[in-house]
C-alpha cells in the first residue's frame, strides 16, 4: 500500500494570484477601458461575506445584497488602473459597477460555498 504524500502547504493557501481584467467603461466605445484586479475568496471571506448579507431577526432571515456587493467591491478588488479610492469604487455609474461585478463571486457563489462547495466560489 502506497504512503499518503504530505502536501506542500503552498497547495493549501488560497492563490494570491490577481487576475487582471480589462472593464469597458463607455458602453458605445470598446476601447475606452480600465483595469481591475481580482482575488479569490477565502475561507474567512466567505464567512465575513455571509454576514453582511444574510440578516436574521426575530427568526427571520432576510438578505442586504448591497451590503455584499459593498464588501465584494472593497475586499476582492485589490488595485484599480486609474487608481480609485474605496468611496470612488462605491460611486461607480451602474453600467462600471455591473461590468466589475461579473468578475467577482456572485452571491449563489457565495451561498453554495456556505453549503461547502468552496472550489465553485474560487473560480
Amino acid at each position: 500500500m502506497k504512503m499518503p504524500q504530505i502536501v506542500d502547504k503552498n497547495r493549501l493557501m488560497t492563490q494570491t494570484n490577481e487576475k487582471r481584467h480589462e472593464i469597458q467603461v463607455d458602453p458605445d466605445d470598446p476601447e475606452v477601458v480600465m483595469e481591475v484586479w481580482v482575488r479569490d475568496m477565502t475561507f474567512f471571506d466567505v464567512q465575513k461575506a455571509a454576514q453582511k448579507m444574510f440578516s436574521v431577526e426575530g427568526g427571520n432571515i432576510s438578505f442586504d445584497l448591497e451590503a455584499y456587493w459593498r464588501y465584494a467591491f472593497q475586499n476582492f478588488v485589490t488595485r484599480t488602473n486609474p487608481r480609485l479610492s474605496p468611496d470612488e469604487m462605491l460611486n461607480l455609474s451602474a453600467y462600471i459597477g455591473e461590468q466589475i461585478s461579473a468578475h467577482l463571486p456572485k452571491p449563489t457563489e457565495l451561498a453554495e460555498a456556505i453549503q461547502g462547495d468552496f472550489t465553485k466560489a474560487n473560480r
